[in-house]
């Protein structure tokens, strides 16, 4: 194969080095097999030097790299390509550091603690930042604030210090763990005043859910309450729980049906999130019932529930529009129970707003209990498990014999109906109605 001519091979350099990370791995896995020889070859070579290049800048960076990334609106963030961007200029500044550095980045190095050269580069970008004479950094200044991306720079020490002992704050805090917790806000605070809660701030971007930096604050403030915490300069973060918590009422409350079964799961998962969160405040704060976050933890308690029961109780109806019935005889009572109506096949928009609505009620089963709206769950489920058994039941005696509908269409609505029963059931007893359905047609 033919090598690749400069220009070209320019254009392919920059891509590969502004591809997200995600594209990077996949773009590596794809040529592992590549030969070392031809045009391929040169483009795996690339690759691998980016990444490479982008383990060790994530180790040196590593207080930074996940505030390059979307945040929820008034956590601390910047435009991804700052990584980029400042890596680049610390090349061009330090470089003999930057190689040392890379040297460092290896299994052995890691495991004895970051070493010292790389809160040393942290420090000299902070200080280029803030250096409007050092051209080197003019690209990352154009992209964000950077007195704020310098602080985050020179609490890089505290910052990593943290890091390890991170997981076990929000998981085991201990009375030792909780000292030093406080101990490295306090060493933030002598920085800047304001440099405490960014030093939360930028921890809570490590962690898997954000929100759980409640339990570090917690340690410092030695649980307070929620009166004073409101007060303070770091009452962001309760806020901000608690306006997450709205959001996810709303999702909870206007969510179509007609986007189908992820839609009905994702709704069902940010109910369970709410839960977990109002735990989290709960045991990281002293609620006060008459106090400011008091007061509106208790109406969200009471909105999710009322809203979670709502969408509930819509599942029946759309089960029922899925799977249509007809009367038994011109003089049954209203709200009687009918016979499956088999005259045409199912209705694909009906099943997807069915499988939406079922999927919530499913996907509940891990908060409801403890939410406060377990027995309405049991209660639809039960509902929804008398409609589908005596259909299916119409449905096999139609799909072995042909009389009361069309027996093939009957075969379908079993499918649909087995499709169900796996959301208010288990997988298993749906798999029983797929072998009841193959044994009618075979017979």
């Amino acid at each position: 194969m033919a090598a690749i001519a400069a220009h070209k091979l320019q254009i392919i350099r920059t891509l590969v080095e502004t591809a997200p990370d995600a594209a990077l791995r996949s773009l590596e896995l794809a040529l592992s097999s590549a030969g070392g020889q031809g045009a391929l070859g040169t483009v795996r070579e690339l690759v691998e030097d980016e990444t490479a290049n982008r383990f060790v800048r994530n180790n040196v960076l590593a207080p930074i790299v996940p505030l390059c990334a979307p945040r929820t609106a008034g956590q601390v963030s910047f435009p991804a390509p700052v990584l980029s961007r400042l890596w680049r200029a610390l090349k061009s500044v330090a470089g003999a550091r930057v190689e040392d550095a890379a040297a460092r980045c290896n299994p052995w190095d890691l495991e004895q603690g970051s070493p010292e050269v790389f809160d040393e580069l942290c420090k000299l970008a902070a200080a280029g930042l803030r250096d409007p004479e050092n051209a080197a950094f003019d690209s990352v200044r154009s992209l964000c604030d950077p007195e704020q991306l310098a602080l985050c720079l020179q609490l890089s020490t505290l910052t990593r210090g943290c890091l390890p002992k991170l997981s076990e704050w929000v998981s085991r805090m201990s009375d030792e763990r909780a000292a030093a917790a406080r101990l490295a806000y306090r060493d933030a605070c002598r920085i800047s005043e304001d440099a405490g809660p960014l030093l939360l701030d930028i921890l809570s971007a490590h962690l898997p859910d954000d929100w759980r930096i409640m339990r570090v604050i917690s340690a410092v403030m030695d649980r307070p309450t929620d009166r004073y915490l409101a007060s303070t300069e770091v009452a962001q973060f309760g806020e901000r729980v608690l306006s997450e918590i709205d959001e996810a009422i709303a999702l909870v409350e206007c969510f179509s049906f007609a986007e189908g079964e992820k839609a009905g799961r994702q709704a069902a998962q940010a109910a369970h999130k709410v839960q977990l969160m109002m735990v989290e405040i709960q045991q990281s704060v002293d609620i006060a019932k008459d106090g400011p976050w008091g007061k509106r933890l208790a109406r969200q308690k009471q909105a999710m529930a009322k809203a979670c029961e709502l969408r509930m109780d819509q599942a029946e109806k759309e089960l029922e529009k899925a799977l249509p019935t007809r009367p038994i005889s011109m003089l049954a009572k209203k709200g009687a129970r009918g016979v499956a109506k088999l005259v045409e096949g199912p209705n694909a928009d009906m099943i997807v707003r069915a499988q939406s609505a079922l999927a919530f009620v499913a996907e509940l089963r891990a908060c409801a209990d403890k939410a406060g709206y377990g027995s309405s769950r049991t209660k639809i489920l039960e509902k929804l498990n008398a409609r589908l058994d005596p259909y299916i039941e119409d449905v096999l005696h139609v799909a072995r014999t042909g009389e009361g509908g069309d027996s093939a269409v009957a075969v379908q609505y079993l499918d649909v109906a087995a499709g169900f029963i796996a959301y208010t059931r288990d997988e298993k007893t749906a798999e029983i109605v797929r072998r009841r359905a193959a044994a009618a047609i075979a017979a």
